[in-house]
């Protein structure tokens, strides 16, 4: 944004702010902003998008002050970290102060609006990391950034003549209590009466995807553990990497949540303190094809009432199988795969077509696969679906929002470093610890946790004493699948926001339909994915044939439903062969236990057992990993005391 631009943005929101003062937030209209900046309704409306996303300028502003201080202040430049820190809080403050009212209705709002939820998480994260910058202790920080909330709740209550005054005083105090605990923990740790250092117990996670992020973010909480988190590429998250490209936000791999009322990660949110949001999917707009006709998914009753994929009989068969499914009673459950059961029900062909549809795109896998699913597998995840509220969200934003946080929470602890760019190049039992050697050093740890596909740890152990009990997992097929994202300039159509062609097994996304937050202004951000068969190619020539074929089928789908698309490209990113998750939850395919008998290491990731398919089995597995690592620590603290 240009200087100018940002200058008459920065008038509009002082004019609605002095206008919220005069009269209150329920009696000022957009119209009576408009008036009083002597703008227009479209000027008005290109800063912002309603009335309630203009509060999001108090955060937005917050967070400059924050980047300020981050780019122009350095810990080697003070005198005092207490002043220093007291004249953030009061810069911060003083946006706030002369905005009384417009802070209390932002807190009411924030609730039902994602887009403020999102800034006023950033604005929480930024500071506890600046403050982190400074204090080099988590405790510390979290402790002091309490105390500001306490103080601002405090002022808009009227506890005080000025949030200033609220400030001084009330850090002051925060102080005196951080100085006391200093001089307990001097006392306690060895620095008086001869008391012994603490021994803390150290943990290696090797892998910094989803599963490796959630596992270490976890043991960071525990004061008894410190850590290194191993990370061989660049960035963290796994294939929930994502990156910026001309104003758009991909994503390495689809962000959407399955159940997200009834997800891992939403447990995990609180038990970790995450904050994001999520949009549903409109189901409405949920749109299967087949034989050329477009009809409506049957993703609930309604929809599988209208859908024309199944006749009247049909339909009241696959909603007996659903009721069977919630109620946990469906057969399914007791038979080795789906293709099993499918071949036993009696059911006619559309309803097993639609079993089969409805296991491809969950399990993202092709039809032939979708068959080989166990299905006690299919049964529980069913279960849990059918009953969700939310069946289809996306966290807004991208995964981006929630590795970041994890990071944030591991790097606060003061305990646990990541190291980027920094893969384990072999394990070994020395003096009963484990050697980690990477290409830059060798380090030692209590304690192990892999968290990468079950293969690479397979071959990580090749030579150990562990190898044998790896072994039976090393051929594990990964499910994989050809991903085209395509960034447009403008919105070519949008026609429904998901369609699946059961004909040529592909689906397109309309991403930007459910997150906006991924596409600049009046963009248009489409995801396309075509399941792979794991077919046997005599030569190279024929499987670049075959991607060949699919990439072309591909490019037809968006030509048939996106017409205008290939004009209207900013960014195209094409992924032939997309890792979707390390081992194909199949019957020849074997999930790798948390803890393996006989072996010394916990285990996680989407290969591993767990709850859910794809993301919840990384997440559910590394909060088991870290559950367990936390119990064993439990005893060798006390006979430590």
């Amino acid at each position: 944004m240009r200087a100018s631009t940002r200058k008459k943005k920065y008038l509009v929101a002082e004019t609605a702010f002095r206008l919220f003062r005069e009269r209150g937030y329920d009696n000022v209209s957009v119209d009576d902003i408009i008036a009083a900046t002597g703008t227009s309704k479209g000027t008005f409306y290109h800063y912002f998008k309603s009335k309630d996303e203009l509060l999001g300028e108090l955060p937005q502003r917050q967070l400059a002050v924050l980047e300020r201080w981050a780019k122009e202040r350095s810990p080697l430049r003070i005198g005092s970290v207490e002043s220093h820190m007291l004249q953030l809080f009061l810069d911060l403050g003083s946006v706030l102060e002369p905005v009384p009212r417009v802070v209390l209705h932002l807190a009411a709002v924030s609730a039902d609006q994602p887009y403020l939820r999102r800034l006023q998480s950033r604005l929480r994260a930024a500071l506890l990391e600046e403050l982190m910058r400074w204090l080099g202790d988590r405790d510390k920080a979290a402790f002091l950034l309490a105390v500001y909330d306490g103080t601002v709740t405090a002022w808009l209550n009227g506890e005080g003549a000025s949030l200033e005054e609220l400030l001084r005083r009330r850090m002051a105090a925060a102080w005196a209590g951080i100085r006391h605990m200093h001089e307990a923990e001097d006392w306690t740790i060895g620095r008086g009466a001869g008391a012994k250092e603490e021994h803390r117990m150290k943990i290696a996670v090797i892998g910094g995807g989803l599963a490796g992020l959630t596992a270490a973010a976890y043991l960071s909480e525990q004061p008894g553990m410190e850590g290194v988190l191993f990370e061989r590429s660049p960035q963290l998250g796994g294939r929930a990497f994502t990156y910026e490209k001309a104003g758009f936000t991909l994503n390495y791999g689809a962000h959407a949540i399955y159940g997200i009322d009834r997800h891992t990660l939403s447990v995990i949110e609180q038990e970790l303190g995450l904050s994001f949001g999520s949009r549903q999917v409109d189901k409405r707009r949920v749109m299967y094809a087949k034989n050329g006709e477009i009809t409506t998914a049957p993703l609930d009753f309604v929809n599988l009432m209208k859908t024309d994929l199944l006749d009247a009989k049909g339909k009241m068969r696959f909603a007996a199988e659903a009721a069977a499914v919630i109620a946990n009673i469906h057969t399914l459950k007791n038979y080795p795969t789906l293709g099993d059961y499918l071949a036993e029900s009696g059911a006619d062909d559309t309803v097993k077509e639609l079993w089969e549809h409805l296991v491809c795109s969950n399990f993202f896998i092709a039809p032939e696969d979708a068959r080989k699913v166990p299905g006690h597998v299919i049964s529980d995840y069913y279960h849990n679906l059918f009953l969700s509220q939310r069946p289809v969200n996306y966290i807004l934003g991208s995964w981006a929002v929630i590795t970041n946080q994890l990071k944030l929470k591991i790097e606060s602890s003061g305990r646990w470093n990541i190291a980027l760019q920094e893969g384990a190049e072999s394990i070994r039992y020395e003096n009963g610890r484990y050697v980690i050697a990477t290409k830059k050093r060798e380090d030692v740890f209590d304690r192990v946790i892999f968290a990468m596909p079950v293969q690479q740890v397979a071959k990580l152990l090749k030579g150990t004493p562990w190898e044998p009990f790896l072994a039976p997992y090393e051929n594990n097929r990964s499910t994989e699948v050809m991903v085209y994202d395509i960034g447009l300039s403008r919105i070519v159509a949008r026609p429904f926001s998901y369609i699946s062609d059961l004909d040529s097994k592909m689906f397109i996304t309309d991403v930007s339909a459910t997150d906006d937050t991924l596409v600049p202004e009046g963009g248009q951000l489409l995801q396309g994915v075509a399941y792979l068969a794991d077919d046997a190619f005599e030569n190279e020539e024929q499987r670049k044939a075959y991607l060949d074929e699919r990439l072309a089928g591909m490019e037809a789908l968006f030509d048939r439903h996106y017409p205008g698309w290939r004009e209207a490209v900013v960014v195209k990113r094409v992924s032939k062969k997309a890792m979707v998750q390390s081992v194909k939850h199949t019957a020849d395919n074997r999930m790798l236990p948390v803890r393996l008998e006989s072996v010394p290491f916990y285990f996680c990731g989407d290969g591993c057992e767990g709850k859910g398919e794809l993301a919840e089995r990384a997440f559910s597995s590394a909060r088991k990993a870290a559950e367990l690592l936390a119990a064993e620590l439990k005893p060798l603290a006390a006979a430590a005391r």
